[in-house]
């Protein structure tokens, strides 16, 4: 294995275990709620995204996604990519390269997220 996919590797095991400690601890009281929802009602288009990441290092997968559906897929896809890209690394034969972040990715993601933000305070 290259030095850059260990170090990468153990970058993000650090982070992940550091993620844990803060939500099994119960640091999460300490987040603040969002602004925007207390002074107008109306859900932000990032309200539920502390939750989902919270849910999900909790194992509670369904939770998560019910909280805010674009994140949990934003999170699944950057983790399936995390895996390749660390993959790829040591191969000379790339594989799943379509995974690879492309410029309408984001608009596509952008367009999801708004319609998202719009729908839930409608309904």
């Amino acid at each position: 294995m290259k030095k850059r996919a260990i170090y990468i590797i153990t970058i993000e095991i650090i982070a992940l275990l550091l993620l844990y400690v803060f939500i099994k601890l119960e640091y999460q009281k300490w987040i603040p709620s969002c602004w925007i929802y207390k002074t107008t009602g109306i859900l932000c288009p990032a309200c539920g995204g502390t939750r989902c990441v919270v849910f999900m290092l909790q194992g509670k997968w369904i939770q998560a996604f019910f909280s805010h559906i674009i994140f949990f897929i934003g999170i699944l896809y950057a983790l399936v990519l995390n895996a390749v890209v660390i993959i790829n690394i040591n191969k000379e034969k790339k594989v799943a390269i379509w995974l690879y972040p492309k410029w309408w990715y984001a608009i596509i993601f952008a367009i999801m997220w708004g319609g998202y933000a719009i729908l839930r305070n409608i309904i």
